[in-house]
């Protein structure tokens, strides 16, 4: 079948008239119109009403235009890859928590291509349990993730290798005019707005069970988000105290725009993780990258 039908019916969808659309593919509106004839055709079934004065198109085609779209898009996509295809060159799909795509991704991949010139990478960025389904389904042969430093590893089978790519930390951090609220020691007020993680959510669960005054903290919560970097901006504009992770906001610490509320056991150590399957050799030696 020439694709190039696919084109001309999205065209059609756009212009919604057989003469703009024949004019928009350089052809006459009867060429046109048997290219239309010939996705028919293929299809089995007509896509467009025709009378002496107008054409219609069928809603059947209408409410599935998006899924045309994304079926050509993919199309496209998949002769770009096969057209520029290198043998040299690989593409290795990750899955990373938002915060660490921001902060740790960047330098992991830089180190990576230090190593291998030709090594690529699809980017898939979630929550914490979404990035570990993405591997368990197959979806990514890489997994870099947070883990609370000192628990059990998360329990993969011997099929999954596992490498520490570096250390990080939650930290409660204001800014705003609540960086000029805290009190002597660095406390922030009781009553001061708390942007909080969706219930059960990774960091949620992480901050319960660590001893924080996460949990018990008594002020509003202005926010709930689980999209660590557009927390990051919330604290910047002072709507409220959040836990973030230091790696993410390092450079406005030492810049005086955040600050980080003082108490050792506000703090929770953290392991940044990477995972691969021993049955990739690709990703495996992503997995010793430094």
């Amino acid at each position: 079948m020439d694709l190039g039908l696919f084109d001309d019916v999205l065209i059609l969808l756009e212009e919604g008239n057989m003469s703009r659309a024949a004019r928009r593919r350089n052809v006459t509106q009867p060429a046109f119109s048997r290219r239309i004839q010939n996705f028919e055709v293929w299809l089995g079934r007509p896509i467009v009403r025709r009378s002496a004065n107008r054409v219609d198109i069928e809603p059947a085609l209408l409410e599935n235009t998006a899924e045309l779209q994304a079926l050509v898009g993919h199309v496209q996509a998949l002769r770009q890859r096969i057209s520029r295809y290198d043998p040299r060159r690989s593409t290795t799909t990750i899955a990373a928590q938002h915060s660490l795509i921001v902060s740790t991704f960047p330098d992991f991949a830089a180190s990576a291509r230090e190593i291998d010139k030709g090594i690529g990478f699809r980017v898939r960025a979630a929550n914490h349990s979404e990035c570990v389904s993405l591997f368990l389904s197959g979806e990514a042969s890489l997994l870099m993730c947070y883990e609370r430093e000192g628990e059990s590893p998360m329990p993969f089978a011997d099929s999954v290798t596992r490498a520490s790519w570096g250390r990080d930390r939650l930290v409660p951090v204001v800014g705003g005019q609540l960086r000029f609220a805290l009190g002597t020691r660095g406390t922030p007020p009781p009553d001061a707005p708390i942007i909080r993680y969706p219930s059960g959510s990774f960091f949620s669960e992480l901050l319960a069970d660590g001893g924080t005054s996460y949990s018990s903290h008594a002020g509003p919560m202005i926010a709930e988000s689980a999209f660590t970097a557009g927390i990051r901006e919330m604290a910047l504009g002072g709507l409220g105290l959040a836990w973030l992770p230091m790696s993410l906001v390092y450079n406005e610490v030492q810049s005086g725009t955040l600050t980080v509320c003082s108490g050792d056991g506000e703090t929770l150590p953290l392991v940044i993780t990477l995972f691969a399957r021993t049955s990739d050799p690709v990703a495996t030696r992503l997995c010793a990258v430094r």
